[in-house]
């Protein structure tokens, strides 16, 4: 089988290089904002079409029942009317009263790099870290979700600006409850937010101005659910500062100036003269663009910083202004969120340093937040509470979709890691069924799996993943001190687990044992 897979996998890459590649955004003029914007309200639906070719998964593509492109009324941070794009899918098994607004990480200041042009087969593969995301997407389609990805940046791809990515959110929502008449959703369906690290930032903005911006939404919402939650930018780009995410502080600070386009002399006459011509090129990378170009780079420290001051930078007063304005929960006129919330972070996070996500998580809850679960994973950094703490997400936000009532108040749980969240492990075991069934045609939701249970065996070994990753603890992502895994762990550790999996996957094998029958819990004979 493992032959035939990888012989699937080349044949794919080699197929893909004919097939028929979509216009990128910046080409097509489905994207532009329409002279007569005025003349619409927030979340009124402009233009729609089918999706201009098939929406794919990871590599593959995805076979859904319908999926279309959708040009929605909003407006930036200084209320000034724009457009965005958002991607609704629809399952086989579509149910209308459940609508999943999924904003991707997409991390970037090109709208080359937007969510509804990585969802197309075919596109860049410069988009390939919002493709990693789409398997999860996968998991709410097969439930018979409707899914809404909206590309939150906005025309001017402002990322980091959490206003405009917010009401872009709110008015992705507002349109797909009135997108019925082609879509099917039911105008009074209920909704759910998801987003991890940058999707956070945006989902939590969305909560925080919802009460103010669109109040007539709230019932619909059951509740948002976020992970490795930025809060603070100014903390997210001091954290980054010569690590392997470097590349975030250019991708932030050049969508910070494109909505506040007023101000880009203060960030151009600050900028190391022969670093100019470097700096700018992010605004033509996506994320992984970004992150091999400024891989370790410095930007406020060292001898030859790319921003001069260095880290005085921020204390130049309208510099202070914009990065007040882009700090979530900052004070309580800024807003509160009214709808339940569940945030899952990890300890070490090198990219949403605890303590901000903690301040947000003590504001809103001192400011009278209803409902917020913070569940804190204590040996997981950015990338991995990525991987621990999807599954703690999936589960809640699906509880809430059943009609099962959140937390009353606040509270916070800390974990060897969100893997022991109970329920976490059956989103993985239907993620991975998703992605195989869909790589061999299934149509989502008709064809591939719906697991809200699993084996004993299945809640065991998460169980034993979380408590081995306790003992090595968190992996450090700055360059300079850096220890090897093995170092951490122990070579002796890693050479029995090695021998371990080696041993169990010769046991499967000598056996003729489908290791996905045993992850379901299907009864084996040896």
């Amino acid at each position: 089988m493992l032959p035939q897979f990888f012989s699937l996998l080349l044949w794919v890459a080699f197929a893909s290089a004919f097939l028929t590649k979509p216009v990128a955004p910046s080409d097509d003029s489905f994207y532009e904002v329409p002279q007569n914007i005025s003349g619409y309200k927030n979340g009124d639906i402009i233009n729609v079409r089918n999706t201009p070719v098939q929406v794919r998964s990871l590599i593959f593509p995805m076979n859904v029942k319908n999926s279309w492109q959708v040009l929605i009324r909003s407006e930036d941070t200084f209320g000034n009317p724009n457009a965005f794009v958002a991607t609704i899918l629809e399952p086989y098994n579509a149910i209308p009263s459940k609508v999943w607004s999924y904003q991707m990480w997409e991390d970037a200041n090109d709208i080359d790099c937007a969510p509804s042009y990585a969802l197309l087969s075919g596109a860049s593969y410069d988009t390939i870290n919002s493709q990693t995301e789409i398997p999860i997407i996968q998991y709410g389609l097969s439930k018979g979700w409707y899914v809404v990805v909206p590309d939150y940046e906005g025309p001017k791809s402002a990322f980091t600006v959490g206003r405009q990515s917010g009401q872009a959110i709110l008015d992705g929502i507002r349109a797909a409850l009135s997108s019925g008449y082609f879509t099917g959703i039911d105008k009074d369906a209920k909704v759910g937010l998801y987003g991890y690290s940058g999707g956070a930032l945006a989902s939590g903005w969305a909560a925080q101005i919802q009460p103010s911006y669109a109040p007539e939404i709230k019932d619909h919402i059951v509740g948002a659910a976020i992970g490795g939650w930025v809060t603070n930018v100014t903390s997210t780009a001091l954290a980054a500062d010569g690590t392997l995410f470097a590349g975030l502080i250019a991708n932030g600070f050049n969508g910070i100036y494109s909505e506040y386009s007023q101000y880009k002399d203060v960030l151009d006459r600050n900028l190391d003269a022969g670093k100019k011509a470097d700096f700018y090129k992010a605004k033509s990378l996506c994320l992984v663009g970004s992150a091999t170009k400024y891989l370790f780079q410095k930007f406020f420290s060292g001898i030859n910083p790319y921003i001069i001051p260095g880290e005085d930078y921020f204390n130049i007063p309208i510099n202070q202004k914009i990065f007040a304005n882009i700090t979530a929960a900052l004070t309580k006129e800024d807003g509160v969120p009214e709808i339940p919330m569940f945030v899952f972070h990890g300890q070490d996070d090198q990219v949403a340093p605890v303590e901000q996500p903690t301040r947000a998580y003590e504001n809103f809850c001192s400011w009278g937040a209803p409902s917020i679960e913070w569940s804190l994973g204590a040996n997981s950094g950015h990338g991995l509470e990525l991987l621990f703490g999807t599954g703690a997400g999936l589960a809640w936000l699906e509880k809430r979709f059943d009609g099962h009532l959140p937390i009353e108040g606040c509270s916070k749980t800390v974990r060897t890691t969100n893997l022991e969240y109970p329920g976490a492990e059956a989103p993985y075991i239907q993620i991975l069924e998703d992605y195989v069934q869909g790589i061999f045609g299934a149509k989502v939701g008709l064809d591939t799996s719906d697991i809200s249970n699993t084996s004993l065996l299945v809640k065991v070994v998460a169980y034993a993943i979380s408590k081995f990753v306790g003992l090595i603890g968190p992996l450090p992502l700055k360059r300079d001190g850096a220890m090897l895994f093995q170092e951490k762990a122990g070579n002796r550790t890693v050479d029995e687990m090695y021998k371990g999996l080696e041993d169990v996957k010769k046991l499967m094998e000598d056996n003729g044992i489908d290791p996905l029958s045993v992850l379901r819990g299907t009864p084996i004979t040896l």
